[in-house]
């Protein structure tokens, strides 16, 4: 019984996910792969080191509880130095994905929010005091 309840547990604390982004069309992948500053070889995402994105990553995420997520595209490796990750926050405007957040570390959302935009904090190996980034009504701003 035991057992049980800790597996149920550690699902609860760290869920599953799926390698395909749920809500993002593949249309809108590329786009945001382009507007994060990856590069398009084909069907091949390259990262800012010119290698293959393998960990890339989309998620939606709602930072301005508008009903509209933005993108947020992550990725990680060795090309992203001691943290070993990157990300940019996208927002749409006039129809094209544009970066407000762009950091190497690690982002976590926080409860807190600025200008109606969640809080965004940037973590990673060595960090020392971990930066959070906040809404100034245009961009996000450490």
């Amino acid at each position: 019984m035991l057992a049980l309840m800790a597996t149920l547990a550690a699902i609860a604390i760290a869920p599953e996910r799926s390698s395909e982004p749920v809500g993002i069309s593949e249309a809108e992948r590329v786009a945001a792969a382009r507007a994060a500053g990856f590069r398009l070889r084909g069907d091949v995402i390259a990262n800012g080191c010119d290698e293959v994105a393998e960990m890339i990553s989309f998620e939606r995420h709602d930072l301005d509880r508008d009903g509209t997520g933005e993108i947020v595209v992550s990725d990680g490796g060795a090309c992203y130095g001691a943290a070993g990750a990157m990300f940019v926050v996208l927002r749409k405007v006039g129809g094209t994905w544009r970066p407000i957040l762009s950091a190497q570390g690690i982002m976590s959302i926080l409860p807190s929010s600025h200008g109606g935009w969640r809080d965004i904090e940037i973590g990673g190996p060595g960090f020392g005091k971990i930066p959070v980034a906040r809404w100034n009504g245009a961009k996000y701003v450490l």
